[in-house]
Formats: C-alpha cells, structure tokens, sequence
C-alpha cells in the first residue's frame, strides 16, 4: 500500500513527501518497507532496499540514517539529489558522514566546514545541531592551536557548551538522523573532556589589557581572514617570474593597509615592498620631486642602497630617480613591489596642479623598464572609475583585487581569538552571531565592538564593582551598540561612505536616504518611487554603491549591507 502511494508522488515532491513519512514514523520498519525489494515470500528480514526509484531511493536514505549508516545514506540521496530538496538531504549525509567518522580531536580539527544551505529548509532543527557542530569544530581547531592557556580554556567552555546544547535538544531532531547526531555530539564529548584538567579555568582578577585596534593598521598574530586576497598576492608576485601590479580597491576602514603592511613580511628575502602612504605627503609639496622623495626613501629602506640628494630629486626629478631605480634593479636578486597607499592623492596633487599629469604615465615607463618591478595601488576606486584620464596608462596592465568585507569565521577568529595570548574574555556564539548581523563583517565595527566589549566589562567589574561573567552574550552586545560612543567612533567609517556616496554616479545619497528607514529593503520599482531617480540613473547609482560595499540585494530587495549603517543615515 505504501509502494503504490508513493509511485503516485510527482517526482517534484518525491523527497518532500518520503521526508515526512520518515519525520517520526509509527515503525521504522515501515520507511525500510518503503525502500525494499521483495520475493514471493515477503519477509522483511530478507528483502534489500533497492535505488533503482525515486521513491525507493528517496526511502532507502533516510533508513540508512536512522541505521546511523551516513556512507549508505549518501549513495541513496544520490539519486535524488537533482530534486527539490534533493540536495540539501545529500549535503546532510556527507556532512553527517564526515562528522560520524572524526572521534579524535585531531581528526575534528582537520574538518572542513560545509556549506549549509540556503532557505527553505527541509530539516531546519538539523541543520541547527549541525551549525552547533561546526562551532564545535572552530572551537578545537582554537584548542589544538592557540598557544594561549586562556583561549584554549574559553574554547573548550565554548565547545562543552555546544555540545550539551545539542544533547538537550535532541528530541527536536527528526528520527532519522537524531540517534547519529546524538552519538557524534557524545564522541566528541567525550574528546573533549579528556582535555579539561589539562587546560584548567581562568581567573580575572585585573582590568583586562584590550587587544582590539581601532582605527590604526591590524598587524602580526591580530591579522586573521584575507587568505583569498593575500593567495592572489602570493600568486601574483611570488610564484611568478614577473610581478604583476595590482590595484586593492574598497572602501575607507576595510584594511586595505592591513593587507599591504602583513602581506610584506609573507613574500620571502626574494621579493621586497616599499610601502608608501601618500597622506604623508601633504597638500603643498614641492612639486613630483617630493613625491619621489618619499618613494625611494620608502625603496632605500628595504634594498639598503642609499636614495639620490632631495637637491637632486626636486632639480631634475624624473631622470634621478630614473637612475636610482636602475641602480637599484640591477642590484635585486628578486623583484620589487612599489605600494602606494590612497593613491587618489595622486588625482587631487594634480588637480591641485602640485605635480604634472604625466606623472602615472612616467610611473608605468617605470614598469615597461623592468621586468622585475611592479606597483601595488591601494584606494577607495578601481583605475577605471579615477575621473581623469591621467590614469589610463595602467589600465591594461592592472589587475583590480577587491578589498571587501570579512566572512562569517574570519569575524569570530578576530572576536573570540584577537591575537593576544593573555586574552581572557570570551563570546557566546549568538553574541558573535550578532555582532556579524550588525556590521557584516566590516573590520573596523568589528573591531570596536570588541574595544567597546572589553573597555564595558573593565568599568563595570574594576571601577563600578559589578562584577561581570567573563564571556559577552548577546545583550552585552545591544548595551555596547546602543550606547553613543559607539557611533561617536564609528563615525569615521560612516561619514566616509557617507562622503563616497556623494562622488561618481549621481543619486547615491538619495538612495541611501531612501533605504534607511526600511530594514527589510526596497524592490527596485518601489526605490524608483521614493527617490524620482530615472532608471537608468538609479541603475547607475546601485551599481556603483554595490561595488563600493554600501548596499546588496537579497531576494530582489535592495538594502543597506551593514546594518549598523542603516541608523546613522537615517539619524544623520
């Protein structure tokens, strides 16, 4: 009887109606039937299940499940993996399987964290357990690595409590996969406890030294996330026999110094950057000539060859530092990577017209001369979008490298592990959940989240004498967000995209003002209304605040991407 319902199933709702027959069936003996082969004799202790259906197939993954079989189960779902929902049970299975087989912390250490799919979910309880897990998972990597006596011991707190989170809510999980995940949360349990006496539990009993940096370039252990950026870098100018220049382009606070200053002690005694910060120049210099001062005094720095005379420099600046950097070159056993940080000072000195137009055509000259020179420029824009055509000369020679926001691991490692090895405060996972819905992943409201956790609990423990649980949740995150130092800080991000917005297409404020007071977002024909921008324009507009990082569209809604953002313009 249950063959013959399910052969009538629409193969669009195969897996959705199998699944519900496996939530919580009277006999599980019924979802094996569901899946098996039978002879004349139909004794159920002698059938096999069969994949050679969907329905059949569909049935035989979850019983694999619930036997605790995830390899089985992942050869069934297999089959209907191209299915609605289809997918997400096969995801379940590998994910499942590759949990079930770690029971060592150095295995568990060594998972890689899945993907977890989109909504609408399935199995969304499931799917919650397994995000427990990969915590879990962030959790012993932090154990097995951290020198840290403390942060070792604030990741087991956090992994132990993980775990019994799943163990007491187990009987939310559907049955085909809740005695599994129920033994894996019980192994790696058990990995865990073995660790307790030998890392032990911390005391504070002094103010808390804060590791978080606002404002100023994140250099050394504190320098956590970019591995995809600082991977391009390395391919680019490491394993290359000519560097290639580069633009790092995103917007103001987004660590783009960072980048340059950590990804200089990563490129080996063979290839050497001279880091530039053109704000250092000022607004009145004495023509190219100071300029070029401040790069070959940056390049005698790292190849130790002494620079020409300024005297020389400001008289013939072009042809001396023509000749130093031939001298220099001929002197590499690598290569050179000139770094110009807010290279749009570049623009403005010209506009200014403190140094001639041809200066970014004399700097390209400069990289068709060597093979073994490159120039890494960092700024709020790509060459493309710079308003001048001064720029041009670059264009077909750079590769534009996008400096955007941290990912969701990237936020947590810089929170709960900031590099500072007598660090001892620690973050329930929804308080680092949190702090990522509010600023989603930008790295300077991150960081002052952090400076601002850390400064409250110091005043409220050591000067009020209120004494303060040693990790944050969730609300300690609101008092931080909600108190007006928060923006009185923040304002140096916020007024910078405020600023940006005013710059390039036309009506990118007026958007912004448009999306503040809607948390949700606006479609486009509803954003079209409340500015009275033409389409054409409006389509400009959102391009160019998308690239820039200002706003993303979810679900055909347009909306401010960091939501702590949304507030500020709307309050402005």
């Amino acid at each position: 009887a249950v063959n013959q319902v399910l052969e009538e199933i629409p193969p669009d709702r195969v897996v959705f109606r199998v699944a519900q027959l496996a939530r919580n069936p009277y006999r599980w003996r019924l979802v094996y039937a569901a899946s098996a082969t039978f002879g004349q004799t139909i004794r159920l202790t002698k059938s096999q299940t069969r994949l050679d259906t969907l329905p059949h197939a569909a049935a035989a993954g979850f019983w694999y499940l619930h036997q605790k079989e995830p390899e089985k189960a992942i050869e069934a779902f297999a089959v209907v993996r191209r299915l609605p929902y289809g997918e997400e049970i096969f995801a379940l299975a590998q994910t499942l399987a590759s949990f079930h087989n770690a029971k060592e912390l150095a295995t568990i250490a060594n998972l890689e964290l899945p993907p977890l799919p989109t909504q609408p979910l399935l199995r969304p309880t499931t799917w919650e357990a397994i995000k427990s897990l990969q915590r879990i998972i962030a959790d012993i990597q932090m154990l097995q690595r951290s020198p840290s006596r403390s942060a070792r011991s604030l990741a087991l707190n956090r992994a132990q409590g993980e775990v019994k989170n799943i163990l007491d809510n187990i009987e939310t999980i559907p049955q085909a996969e809740r005695e599994l995940i129920k033994e894996i949360a019980q192994n790696w349990q058990q990995a865990l406890l073995e660790l307790t006496a030998e890392v032990g539990q911390i005391n504070i009993t002094e103010p808390v030294r804060n590791p978080y940096t606002i404002g100023d370039p994140v250099v050394g252990q504190k320098f956590v996330g970019r591995e995809d950026i600082i991977r391009d870098l390395t391919e680019l100018w490491i394993l290359t026999d000519r560097p290639q220049s580069i633009v790092l382009y995103g917007h103001r606070r987004m660590g783009k110094t960072s980048i340059l200053l950590n990804i200089a002690n990563l490129l080996g005694a063979k290839v050497k950057l001279a880091y530039i910060n053109l704000l250092r120049i000022g607004s009145n210099p004495q023509g190219v000539g100071e300029v070029l001062i401040a790069i070959t005094d940056a390049i005698a720095k790292e190849v130790n060859l002494e620079p020409p005379a300024d005297a020389d420099l400001l008289d013939l600046p072009y042809r001396n530092f023509e000749r130093y950097l031939n001298r220099v070159i001929s002197n590499l056993d690598g290569s050179l990577i000139v770094a110009l940080d807010e290279f749009e000072k570049i623009e403005t000195l010209i506009a200014n017209k403190k140094i001639p137009p041809d200066f970014m055509g004399f700097l390209r000259g400069m990289v068709q001369m060597s093979p073994k020179l490159a120039f890494a420029l960092a700024g709020l824009h790509t060459l493309d979008e710079m308003t001048e055509d001064y720029f041009h000369p670059f264009f077909a020679s750079i590769i534009p490298i996008r400096v955007g926001f941290l990912t969701l691991g990237a936020t947590r490692q810089i929170l709960a592990n900031p590099g500072d090895e007598d660090f001892l405060l620690d973050y329930e996972p929804e308080a680092l959940d949190r702090i990522y819905e509010l600023t989603h992943g930008q790295p300077y409201l991150v960081q002052l989240a952090g400076f601002l956790l850390v400064r409250r609990y110091n005043e409220l423990t050591f000067e009020t004498g209120r004494p303060q649980k040693n990790i944050f949740t969730k609300e300690d995150v609101e008092a931080v967000i909600d108190n007006p130092d928060f923006y009185g800080h923040g304002r140096y991000y916020f007024t910078g995209v405020w600023d940006q917005a005013a710059q390039g297409a036309k009506g990118q404020q007026e958007i912004l003002t448009a999306l503040a007071p809607h948390p949700e977002g606006l479609t486009l024909a509803a954003l079209g209304n409340a500015t009275r921008i033409d389409s054409a324009s409006l389509q400009a507009a959102l391009e160019t605040l998308d690239r820039h990082d200002v706003v993303k569209e979810n679900d055909n809604r347009w909306q401010i991407a960091v939501e702590l953002l949304r507030p500020w313009v709307a309050n402005r």
